[in-house]
């Protein structure tokens, strides 16, 4: 038989979604997707166009030549036919048209040699012929979607199939249209009948993972992708894929465990290791994203210089200033004329804190001055000020000294208790009421610890017991101002007597001295700061 010597439409080897899960038509111009879609240069006569002898023995004849895949010569045979059909020699032969399915036939040689507009026009002449012919809507809607006409591909595909057109290759492409049509609910329908039909094409797996991330549905998602990391696990896309849908999950060390994978065999990449690090960074394990930074540091061209700065942090929480200082060091020399605002400021903070865990208050707070030439809206940078100020205060010697550093704390910590970040609030309103409650002014602090307690996310009740143990403090302090203020209005009163001078005096002397004390209301444990 005729179909027996035919061959399939063949292109080059197929590749699709090595690298990375898309929604794409460029799927549909992957070299070999015609080898597995276009289908055969046969015909099948009892759904399809009927050829004449003389037709199917040219398609005998053309067997042997597309069986070598010279398919320019078919083409040139199969039109040189059609010409002799339309005007032939003899001129007592009257001319005719050749069979829809010749057309067809043409149409694929047309495609195969790059000519898409005439494939385009064989396949609609075809259909104008024979408007039920399966394959001739099937090719037609494939060379759509790989010239990125998808709505006009999707109804061919659709009649296709309702002509009986049911392989998981057609659905497979129904997949992608609707997908490409962004209706992943369809997609989804549609690839899960390809794979149903063949389990074993990797791309119909693939493109139900695309359906479901499109649709949000991350476990169903994650599970997929299991099966394509066991069949390839060093593809490093599916284990990515599957991290993110834990993430979206919730599921965040899972997630983790992914990325750690990655690493582990030797390829992973900066943007995965940066997540590892924010993953471990967001769950408290300093030391594990540290790791996870610096590794990314080391293999990246181009110093993600908010996570440097993170890194650094974390180095000086684990006591490790000199390492901070080399990476602040090296962030400086490969990134000094591309830094924003925001970056050279947090640099000069992170500058401050490693001169203050050195001991170095003084560098800290010129390093913070800098800081705020550059943004005097910063409200970290006030904070941290205020703070070494006030550190310098407790360590100053001399009186005068330290009172002119608790002046400048009290100064800028005031500038930031209505920071519109509400960390920098907080700390601001605490470290102001603790200056205040260790210089006895206990009822003028209550107010900034209650608008810290405000602004306090997560628990609250250390710092709810320090304002009751303040609250105490007021209260006592209050009560000895009334009992001095009702003294002093008894002493006013008996100065009126002049037989009671002398004795006035005396209690003037007393009265001053209590009023010099007055202010020791609060017990030893109460002039703890806040932690």
């Amino acid at each position: 038989m005729i179909l027996r010597s035919c061959i399939l439409f063949l292109l080059t080897e197929l590749v699709i979604f090595s690298q990375v899960i898309k929604v794409s038509p460029e799927w549909f111009k992957t070299p070999d997707f015609g080898k597995k879609f276009v289908g055969s240069y046969g015909f099948l006569p009892r759904v399809e166009p009927k050829v004449d002898q003389e037709e199917a023995m040219l398609i005998a004849e053309l067997s042997e030549i597309l069986a070598a895949q010279k398919f320019k010569e078919a083409e040139s045979r199969l039109l040189a036919f059609v010409e002799e059909r339309k005007n032939p020699e003899d001129p007592n032969v009257e001319g005719k048209d050749v069979s829809a399915a010749l057309i067809f036939t043409l149409g694929n040689l047309y495609y195969q040699n790059g000519r898409n507009d005439d494939a385009e026009l064989a396949y609609k002449t075809a259909l104008k012929r024979f408007p039920e012919y399966r394959r001739a809507h099937k090719n037609l809607a494939l060379l759509y979607a790989r010239s990125d006409r998808i709505a006009e591909a999707t109804p061919h595909l659709i009649k296709a199939m309702a002509l009986g057109d049911s392989d998981h290759l057609s659905y497979g492409l129904l997949g992608h249209a609707m997908l490409a049509d962004d209706k992943a609910l369809a997609a989804e329908a549609a690839f899960r009948q390809a794979y149903l039909i063949n389990p074993k094409e990797r791309d119909w797996q693939v493109g139900l993972v695309q359906a479901l991330l499109v649709k949000e549905d991350w476990s169903q998602a994650a599970r997929m992708m299991q099966s394509l990391i066991d069949d390839n696990p060093d593809n490093p896309t599916m284990w990515k894929q599957q991290a993110n849908c834990y993430i979206q999950m919730g599921e965040v060390m899972r997630a983790a465990e992914n990325y750690e994978v990655l690493k582990l065999k030797g390829i992973t990449d900066e943007i995965s290791l940066n997540t590892l690090g924010d993953i471990y960074s967001n769950q408290e394990e300093p030391l594990l994203a540290l790791g996870a930074y610096l590794s990314a540091i080391r293999i990246s061209k181009i110093v993600d210089i908010n996570r440097a700065l993170k890194s650094a942090g974390y180095l000086l929480q684990l006591e490790a200033p000199e390492e901070a200082a080399k990476l602040i060091s090296t962030l400086r020399a490969q990134t000094e004329e591309t830094l924003s605002v925001d970056q050279k400021t947090a640099i000069f903070v992170v500058e401050s804190n490693i001169a203050e865990s050195e001991g170095r208050l003084e560098d800290a707070a010129e390093l913070l001055k800098e800081a705020l030439k550059i943004s005097p809206t910063s409200g970290e940078s006030r904070l941290r000020l205020g703070e070494i100020y006030g550190k310098l205060a407790e360590e100053a010697i001399e009186e005068d000294e330290a009172k002119a550093f608790r002046i400048e704390a009290r100064a800028n910590l005031s500038l930031v208790i209505g920071d519109s970040d509400p960390s920098v609030g907080y700390k601001a309103n605490l470290r102001l009421a603790s200056m205040l409650v260790k210089s006895q002014h206990y009822i003028d602090a209550l107010p900034l610890i209650e608008e810290a307690i405000r602004l306090k996310k997560g628990s609250k009740e250390s710092i709810e017991q320090y304002k009751r143990r303040v609250e105490r403090a007021a209260k006592r302090q209050k009560e000895k101002q009334e009992r001095l203020e009702q003294k002093r209005r008894e002493l006013r009163e008996s100065l009126k007597n002049p037989e009671d001078a002398d004795k006035n005096k005396v209690d003037e002397k007393s009265l001053k001295k209590k009023s010099e004390n007055v202010k020791e209301g609060l017990e030893p444990s109460d002039q703890q700061d806040e932690k």
